[in-house]
């Protein structure tokens, strides 16, 4: 019995301690205004991107094996020859033709991923590699470096914009003052866009391919709450 009503006092206890910190924390507020700001600026793209693949059949798996090997080879000492071009390999895939229910032969492709600031040189190196590769998609991007550079100065002008609406929402309202209550920053776009894919070119064709590297959308929003006061 003892224990069973020190047991009681403890809780009333915690309860009548614990209750008003409970119930500041869940005392509802007045007087806030969420709302958000947008700021957003075109980067011309400083960074290519370019993947080519090598494909090929043959009724003997080890023998494929050894075409893709070597072609692949060959076509990495090529990029690595170039200046500012950075190039690895990509995907590897193996798989069997069919006839009837029967594998006839296999085929196998393996990608080169190649990326670059130099478009001129990346372009050339593009040409010389379509002798035996095939290009299947060209995209372009803002450099990580660009990104951040802007990003700050998107990210100082939307944090101005958002005291500035503030302050318009305090003068408008015939508050007194104001305190932020909170504020989050996203950023966003500039992501690679495609410009070409599926270029399966002859390998006579080894003309340089046509690109514009063109400009990416850098956004940034700033959104919050104020309390006026």
């Amino acid at each position: 019995m003892n224990l069973f009503i020190r047991l009681l006092v403890v809780s009333f206890l915690t309860a009548f301690f614990a209750s008003p910190a409970a119930a500041a924390d869940e005392a509802p507020r007045y007087n806030q205004i969420h709302f958000q700001v947008e700021r957003s600026r075109p980067v011309d793209n400083d960074r290519m991107h370019a993947t080519l693949a090598i494909t090929a059949e043959d009724d003997s798996a080890a023998r494929l094996a050894d075409r893709i090997n070597r072609g692949m080879d060959w076509a990495v000492k090529t990029a690595k020859t170039r200046t500012g071009v950075e190039a690895r390999s990509g995907g590897y895939r193996t798989y069997p033709v069919y006839n009837k229910e029967k594998i006839q032969r296999w085929r196998a492709t393996q990608e080169l991923l190649l990326e670059g600031s130099d478009f001129a040189e990346l372009g050339s190196l593009i040409g010389q590699l379509q002798e035996r590769l095939q290009v299947t998609s060209i995209n372009f991007s803002v450099s990580a470096e660009r990104r951040r550079a802007v990003e700050d100065e998107l990210i100082a002008q939307a944090l101005g914009a958002f005291k500035q609406r503030a302050e318009l929402i305090r003068r408008q309202l015939a508050a007194k003052s104001y305190r932020i209550v909170d504020v989050s920053i996203n950023t966003g776009g500039g992501q690679p866009a495609p410009l070409m894919r599926g270029l399966a070119l002859e390998a006579a064709s080894v003309t340089p391919p046509a690109v514009e590297a063109g400009a990416s959308i850098l956004t940034v929003n700033v959104g919050g709450a104020i309390e006026l006061q």
